[in-house]
C-alpha cells in the first residue's frame, strides 16, 4: 500500500477476520470508543463464565456508567458518581469495576485482571502507541487464552506479535485501526474473484492449496519463520512444515522465486533492532543444480 502497488488477497477465512486478530483489536477498539458494544461483548466473552447473555447484561451496566464518565471533564459533577482523580483518569476501567459484582465467582479474578489491563491501556504512555497496546493485551493474559483455546496457538501468537511490529509505523491507535479496516475491505472486494487484473496476489500457503500461478514468490524463508520456531523442536513439526514448503513451491507453473533476507529490523519500544537471519534449512535440501542464486541489494 505504501508503494501503491496494486494487490489482492486470496481469502479462505479472511486473514484479518480470524478470531485472534478480532479479539486483540477489540481491546483497542474499546479504548478508542467505549460505546462500541460489539468490541465490549467480544472482550467480555473471552472471560471464563461469560456467555452471550452474560455479556449483554454486563454491557447494559457498563454502558450506563460509561456515559457520564466520558463526558468532557468540564461537565462532570459529584452526582455523576466520579470518585477521586484516578477514577476520572481511567473512566473505562472505572466503569468496568462497576460490573465486577455482577460477573460471578468463576469470573471474578479474570475480570479484576481485565480492569487492571484496561487501566494500563488507558494510560497516555501506552494509549499513544498501538504496538504497545497490542503487546500489553498479549502479555496480560491473551497468550494464555490462546494456549487454552487453540491447537495452533504458537502460530496465532506469532501472527499477533508480527501485527504489533506492523503497528509501530502508525502515529495513533485510530490510524492503525483505520488501516486494518482498509486491508479487510481489500480482502472482501477480492472474495471469489479470479486474478485477471495484473495485481500481485497475496496469500498464505494454506489458502493457496489447489491453486496454480505463472509466477510465485515464497518470501521470508528463514529458520525460525519457515520452518516456524516452535515446529523445529520435534520431528513431527519439521515434517509438517516441510509438507507446507512442498505445497508452496508446487504452486508455480513457470517461475519460482525462493526469497530470504539476511537481516531484519524489528521494533522494540519504538527502537529499531537489527538481527541477523539464517536461510531456511529447506533451501539446502534442494539440489544446487536446480537453482540460480542471486544476491539483491536495494537502494531504499
Amino acid at each position: 500500500m505504501k508503494r501503491q502497488i496494486p494487490f489482492s488477497i486470496t481469502s479462505g477465512i479472511r486473514f484479518f477476520e480470524q478470531a485472534h486478530f478480532k479479539d486483540a483489536t477489540a481491546y483497542l477498539k474499546l479504548i478508542v470508543n467505549p460505546r462500541d458494544e460489539i468490541a465490549f461483548k467480544r472482550v467480555a466473552q473471552l472471560h471464563p463464565g461469560v456467555g452471550a447473555k452474560g455479556a449483554d447484561k454486563l454491557w447494559k451496566i457498563f454502558n450506563s456508567e460509561i456515559v457520564p464518565l466520558t463526558r468532557p471533564l468540564a461537565t462532570l459533577s459529584p452526582s455523576d458518581g466520579v470518585r477521586g482523580e484516578r477514577k476520572i483518569k481511567f473512566p473505562i476501567a472505572t466503569a468496568l469495576e462497576t460490573c465486577a459484582p455482577h460477573t460471578g465467582k468463576k469470573t471474578a479474578v479474570a475480570w479484576a485482571q481485565f480492569v487492571a489491563t484496561v487501566s494500563q491501556l488507558e494510560d497516555e504512555a501506552i494509549r499513544k502507541s498501538p504496538a504497545k497496546m497490542l503487546r500489553l493485551v498479549i502479555e496480560a493474559g491473551y497468550d494464555d487464552y490462546l494456549k487454552e483455546s487453540y491447537d495452533n496457538h504458537d502460530r496465532r501468537l506469532g501472527e499477533l506479535q508480527q501485527l504489533a511490529e506492523f503497528a509501530f509505523q502508525f502515529a495513533s491507535v485510530e490510524e492503525f485501526l483505520t488501516q486494518l479496516v482498509l486491508l479487510t475491505n481489500v480482502e472482501a472486494e477480492d472474495d471469489g474473484l479470479e486474478n485477471k487484473t495484473g495485481k500481485i496476489r497475496l496469500s498464505t500457503i494454506h489458502q493457496a492449496k489447489g491453486l496454480e500461478f505463472d509466477v510465485v514468490f515464497v518470501i521470508m524463508l528463514c529458520d525460525g519463520l519457515f520452518p516456524f520456531g516452535r515446529s523445529i523442536e520435534n520431528d513431527e513439526g519439521i515434517e509438517e512444515e516441510r509438507r507446507l514448503f512442498y505445497v508452496a513451491i508446487t504452486r508455480a507453473k513457470d517461475e519460482l522465486y525462493l526469497c530470504y533476507p539476511t537481516q531484519r529490523t524489528k521494533f522494540v519500544e519504538n527502537m529499531p533492532l537489527t538481527e541477523g537471519l539464517y536461510p531456511s534449512r529447506f533451501l539446502s535440501e534442494i539440489p544446487k543444480n536446480l537453482l540460480n542464486e542471486w544476491n539483491l541489494r536495494t537502494g531504499y
